[in-house]
Order: structure tokens, then C-alpha cells, then sequence
């Protein structure tokens, strides 16, 4: 065969095919909760960490991402860093608040004041942007003048000077006269809010996303075809079919570099390995970008209590034990890993030969 019938036939076979039978049914969307519905169900710190999510897929702005919340977190719920100097460098502040309604002034006010004093007492430097994330947005007195620095710090130092100010009694002992001058002294343009609907829409693009939320996993490229010759990272795998092979073989000394020499079904069925490998490959570089840390890794366990014991009976060859091996791991059912909607069945036998690849699972023994 030629090569390039070789490479059409590789074609051929990395073709999708229907999805894993032992899928979990999605949620019809009628049925389905809005992400905004399901938001106004959370707790504290629910929120916080869906902020936290949404601010981790602006990796490319920030060097580090974290939680910050707590009951003396100087009025930082979820911080970025834009350099390695931490609060002493750029930051950026999501201020998260998980109300039943709005935010408005009487909240947002004292949220300031914090920053205001923190940056005063040296707690860190000020923020290069700050902004304010409620599941019910703000109120329309705030919107008026939030995103207007000269009103917002108006009014804010209107309200730290009217008599029985709370704000007055929030900064305690520390000198009227300084606050009010530390307050001119800011830049309030770094204050604004986030409308749920944006944070909703940069969250899809995380890996929580559908996990959070139930939603559909974005669509999956297709996997690449196998090179012709085996790459650095499939030799531990290659090296166990040869010896599948070769246990087998009476006459020819089987390597992928004489495959044109072996029998049709021998090097069909090493094609479809590779082929299947290749998929279960495409698919963990998928689900690193798609679903939370350790979801492959997890899929990967489930196939692997599935076809342990099948895997260790005697059986007559190796090639009998391989067969068995994957055709336990093509019927399982896995409906409790988050990647099940978009699993293919040649990524089942392929999770194998990756269990193979990192001697989890031998085939002669």
C-alpha cells in the first residue's frame, strides 16, 4: 500500500464516531437553570469562587490569581497579581457580594473606606483597577456615578463629613484630616462593577465551566493522525504490541519499521491502536483546557478498576489478554466523569494503551 493510501486509510479511522454509550442523557434546555438562576442560589463563598474561576482564565494578565477572602482580609475577596512584587506591585481587587438585591452606595461605601485606610496603614499598595461583583449587579443610584470618578469620590467624602457618619466610626482612630487627604490624593477611577452577565460569559471560556453550570463541553478538535514513524512518547506502548506480536509470529520479527511486511489483520490492528491512542491523547490535551485539574486522570482510574482484573486472569497469549482488556473497556459504563458527553469509544481502547504506556497494564506476561 502506498503512502498516501496509508495516510487516507489513518484519515479514514480518526474519523469520530458515535458517542460513548455509556454517556450520562443531557438536561433538556428547557428544563436547565440559567447560570444567572443557579448564581442567585450560592453562598459567600460559592461566589468568591466562581470569581475566582472567572478572574483565573485572565491568566495572561496576571502572574497569580488567589482567594483572599476572610475576616481580616483588609477588603480584598479575590486579588490579581500583575508582577512578581505581589500587593507591592499592580493589582487588581474583585470585590465579591452576594446579595439578595443590588449593591448600593450604603455597601459599596465602606468597601472603599477599607481600601482607603489598608493603603494608608501600609497593607499594600493602591490597586491599579477595582472592581465590585454581585450577582444582582448595582444599584441605579451607585451606577450614576461609579463609573465617574469625581462624583464617586464626592460622594463618598460627603458621606464621611455629614454628621453621625458610619464611615466616620469606620476609621476609628485614625485622623479625619488624613483620610479626607488620602482620599484626594486617589486615583477613583480604578473603581467600577461587573455585570453577571459579563463574568457568566468569561466563565465559559474556563474549565469549570461546565461542570458549574451543566452545560455542554465546548466542541472537541479532531484528533491529529499518527505520524508514520512512532513519536518519543508512544515508544513503552509500541514496545508492548510488538511483543504482542512477535509472541505470536513464527516467521517475521514485527517492528513498526517492517508493518508493510506483516500480515493484513496484524497491521490493520496495530493501526487501530495507534489510532485509538492518538484519540485518548487529543482528549487528555482537551480536557486540560475543558474541565477541572484531574478529570482525565480520573477517567483514566475508572477504566483502569474496569479492566484490572479482567487483566489479571490467565489467558493463552498476549493477544487474548489485549482483546479482552479493551473490550471491558468499551462497554463500562462511565457516567460519573465529567468528560462522558464527549468521549469516543476508540478513546476507551486508547486510555488502555495509555495505562499501558505508563506500565499499568501489561499484555504479556
Amino acid at each position: 500500500m502506498s503512502e498516501q493510501a496509508e495516510e487516507l486509510e489513518l484519515h479514514e479511522l480518526m474519523q469520530p464516531t458515535i458517542l460513548d454509550g455509556g454517556s450520562a442523557p443531557s438536561i433538556p434546555e428547557h428544563l436547565a437553570l440559567k447560570p444567572e438562576k443557579l448564581i442567585w442560589l450560592y453562598e459567600d463563598s460559592e461566589w468568591e469562587e466562581f470569581v475566582l474561576e472567572w478572574a483565573t482564565q485572565l491568566h495572561h494578565q496576571y502572574r497569580k490569581v488567589r482567594r483572599s477572602g476572610g475576616s481580616n482580609d483588609h477588603g480584598v475577596d479575590v486579588v490579581g497579581f500583575a508582577t512578581d512584587h505581589g500587593f507591592d506591585g499592580e493589582w487588581d481587587c474583585f470585590q465579591c457580594k452576594m446579595y439578595g438585591s443590588a449593591i448600593t452606595a450604603k455597601t459599596a461605601f465602606p468597601e472603599i473606606i477599607k481600601v482607603v485606610l489598608s493603603t494608608m496603614a501600609g497593607h499594600y499598595a493602591w490597586p491599579r483597577l477595582y472592581r465590585f461583583a454581585a450577582p444582582k449587579g448595582i444599584g441605579q443610584g451607585l451606577a450614576n456615578i461609579i463609573d465617574t470618578p469625581s462624583l464617586l469620590k464626592a460622594a463618598v467624602v460627603k458621606e464621611l463629613t455629614k454628621d453621625k457618619s458610619v464611615l466616620v466610626r469606620q476609621i476609628g482612630d485614625v485622623p479625619l484630616g488624613d483620610v479626607l487627604g488620602a482620599i484626594d490624593d486617589a486615583d477613583f477611577s480604578i473603581f467600577g462593577a461587573f455585570e453577571v452577565h459579563e463574568l457568566i460569559a468569561d466563565h465559559s471560556a474556563t474549565k469549570w465551566h461546565s461542570v458549574r453550570f451543566g452545560v455542554s463541553l465546548p466542541p472537541r478538535p479532531l484528533a491529529p493522525v499518527p505520524s508514520v514513524a512512532p513519536s518519543a512518547h508512544e515508544q513503552r506502548y509500541i514496545e508492548k504490541l510488538m511483543n504482542v506480536y512477535n509472541e505470536l509470529s513464527t516467521n517475521l520479527s514485527c517492528s513498526p519499521a517492517n508493518v508493510h511486511e506483516w500480515p493484513t489483520s496484524r497491521s490493520r490492528h496495530y493501526e487501530r491502536q495507534r489510532v485509538a491512542f492518538y484519540s485518548a491523547e487529543a482528549l487528555r490535551v482537551f480536557a486540560r483546557d475543558a474541565v477541572p485539574e484531574g478529570t482525565f486522570e480520573a477517567l483514566q482510574d475508572e477504566i483502569y478498576d474496569a479492566v484490572i482484573e479482567t487483566h489479571d486472569r490467565e489467558f493463552s497469549s498476549g493477544l487474548d489478554r489485549l482483546y479482552a482488556v479493551t473490550e471491558v473497556a468499551r462497554v463500562v459504563p462511565l457516567a460519573a466523569n465529567g468528560l462522558v458527553p464527549v468521549v469516543y469509544m476508540r478513546d476507551r481502547t486508547g486510555i488502555c494503551h495509555q495505562l499501558s504506556n505508563n506500565d499499568r497494564l501489561e499484555w504479556v506476561v
